[in-house]
Order: C-alpha cells, then structure tokens, then sequence
C-alpha cells in the first residue's frame, strides 16, 4: 500500500506514542509499583512519573512535526468548535453529576502521594492540565479526525482525501474506535462526543475546530475533577 509516509509522521505516531506509555502503565504498572512504607514516592505512584513523561516526550513529537501538519484555523470555525466542546463534556459529564456512576474510586491524586503542601503538587497539576488540554486533543483529533477519517474513505490514497470528507464507514470506525479506547462508564459520553466531533469537522471541513473542541471539553473535566472533588474523572 502507497502512504505518504509524512501523514503518519505528523498524524498518526503521535497517538502511538501516547498509547504507548498508557499500555505500559495499564498492563505494566503493577510490576512498577511498590506499595510499600519505606518506598519512594516514584515506586509507590509510577502514574506520578509516567504521565508527565508520557505528556513531555509526545509534545516533544508533536513540536517536532508540527510543519508537516495542516494547519486550517479559522476564527469562526474554532470558535464553534469551543460551543461544540461545551455541549461535548456537558453530555459525557451527565451520569457523574447525576449520580447514575459511583464517585467513589481512584483517580489522579498528588496531593495524596506528595502531601498537599509539597511544590510537586502543582507541577503534577500544570504537566496534568498540558496533558489533557494540549496533548491530548492534538495526538487524538489528528489521529481519529485527521487520518482515520480519511483512510476509511481511501485506504491507498488517505492523504488525498480532503478533510471533513462524510462516509457513513468513517463516522462509525472513528467514533466506535473513539469511544471504546475509554473506560466501559464513558462509553455513551464518548459515543455522543465522538458523533458530534464528526459532524463538526464534516460541517466545517476543518480539523482544528475538532482540536479546540477536545482542549475546551478536556479543560473543563479537569477543572470539574478537582472543583468539584472528582479526581476519577482523569
């Protein structure tokens, strides 16, 4: 099969990149951690490191192939994208807020490893806050909006397919991808999203209205998460 090898350059190793500390952490954290009394906080919570290496080396990527990137910002396009994030997070938070899923649980907490005192309480906050509203929405959108999108369109030729390009196949691959690398609670959240990210960049023909949509949902998550006492929430 003929790529354009810079496609998969700029929009799909970085999700590969990013997926690739998740897994390590996913199936590789118990072997790493040490829950032990004596054990330093890196053994006790691998998370602590792992995520902000995770958000440093895929920005590093991202900073890296960022001219080899199509870049299509528009003021009133993104600006709907940010209205389109609004309602996004506003149907993914619903169940939490109303109490159909427990708020009981783990979640992303530095104030319990570190003591709520320590200066690396929010360094692990900013890089957190980098991680969801910046990585995230770049390494996923290019991914899910920017390539697969279009390689279900045309699995030769993706990079000659226009983005935006409507195909009942790339609605269903992206959005059923989308929501099924969450965790099982999100899976309506993330279908509902994912379905309204698509029909954003099909109205618009833009991926960066998408990218905006995901930093302003993913910002207002991790404000929720700790406002409101929900550190599973990320």
């Amino acid at each position: 099969m003929r790529t354009d090898h810079s496609l998969y350059r700029a929009y799909v190793y970085p999700l590969a990149i990013f997926m690739g500390f998740s897994i390590v952490l996913g199936v590789g954290g118990g072997s790493l951690e040490w829950d032990h009394p004596e054990a330093a906080w890196w053994q006790r919570a691998p998370e602590m490191w792992l995520y902000p290496l995770q958000t440093l080396v895929c920005g590093w990527w991202l900073w890296k192939v960022r001219h080899e990137i199509q870049w299509d910002w528009n003021v009133r396009a993104c600006s709907l994208g940010a209205v389109f994030g609004l309602l996004g997070i506003g149907l993914w938070l619903v169940p939490y807020f109303a109490g159909w899923v427990s708020n009981e649980g783990g979640g992303f907490e530095p104030e319990r490893i570190f003591g709520a005192g320590s200066a690396a309480v929010p360094v692990e906050y900013a890089l957190r806050f980098a991680r969801a509203a910046l990585v995230v929405p770049l390494a996923e959108e290019l991914f899910w909006r920017g390539f697969l999108m279009r390689w279900c369109v045309n699995r030769d030729f993706p990079q000659n397919v226009p983005i935006g390009t409507h195909s009942w196949t790339a609605w269903s691959v992206s959005t059923l991808a989308f929501m099924l690398i969450h965790n099982p609670v999100d899976y309506a959240g993330a279908f509902c999203y994912g379905s309204l990210t698509y029909f954003l960049v099909v109205k618009t023909g833009r991926l960066t209205p998408a990218i905006v949509m995901h930093a302003v949902a993913n910002a207002i998550m991790g404000t929720c998460a700790i406002t409101c006492k929900l550190p599973h929430l990320w």
